[in-house]
């Protein structure tokens, strides 16, 4: 049968359907598997390494062979990332509480200072993700280039900070959702706007590269 049409439109959305729910049950039955704690950033970089392929033109890729893999591979590795912007954000959130008991101009400068880092650990916690599946980096790299790419795309960073608020809306009117769609659509949401901002700047490159 011909996929063409409007029957071979419906066709090929069922598929894709079909794709994000089994990935995101995935990501919720490894997520569980790790006691939460351990098993949802791995599950998470998963769901990212896969979504990238898609975006690559491999979307015929085994998804369970494919996460399980994933999964096990990087387990240790992302967990300590993970933790590593965990304690960032434990810091930031105890500086907040410190601030609170100065007062006058003191507090004002420290407060408007500790925002400003809070949102640049928002830029770095979007992209890490998209990053650390695309390269092969050091720990401390993989925040720097998350935080360079999302600071040189400021269109593609309010396109995820959009995407998520809105699909948050969608979650929040509709739960139904959020067991078959939740992780897989926010991460297409995330991934889409960050792996052409990351392929921009490598063509810019190759193109800086090429004129030398």
């Amino acid at each position: 049968m011909e996929n063409s049409g409007l029957v071979g439109g419906f066709y090929r959305l069922s598929e894709w359907i079909m794709r994000l729910a089994f990935l995101n049950i995935l990501w919720i039955i490894f997520s569980i598997a790790g006691l939460l704690l351990f098993g949802i950033t791995p599950a998470t970089v998963a769901v990212f390494t896969i979504i990238r392929k898609w975006f690559m033109g491999q979307v015929d890729i085994p998804i369970f062979k494919t996460f399980t893999s994933v999964f096990k591979g990087e387990f240790v590795k992302v967990n300590v990332l993970s933790f590593l912007i965990g304690a960032i954000c434990i810091i930031i959130y105890i500086d907040f509480i410190l601030i609170a008991s100065f007062g006058g101009i003191v507090q004002s400068l420290l407060f408007a200072v500790l925002v400003i880092v809070s949102l640049l650990l928002l830029i770095i916690t979007l992209y890490i993700f998209p990053v650390y599946v695309h390269y092969d980096l050091k720990f401390f790299d993989y925040l720097k280039w998350s935080l360079i790419i999302g600071l040189l795309n400021p269109a593609a960073t309010i396109t995820i900070m959009v995407g998520i608020i809105v699909l948050y809306q969608i979650y929040t009117f509709i739960p139904g959702f959020i067991p078959f769609f939740s992780m897989s659509l926010i991460g297409m949401a995330i991934m889409g706007p960050a792996y052409f901002s990351i392929q921009k700047i490598e063509d810019r490159k190759k193109t800086l590269q090429e004129s030398n």
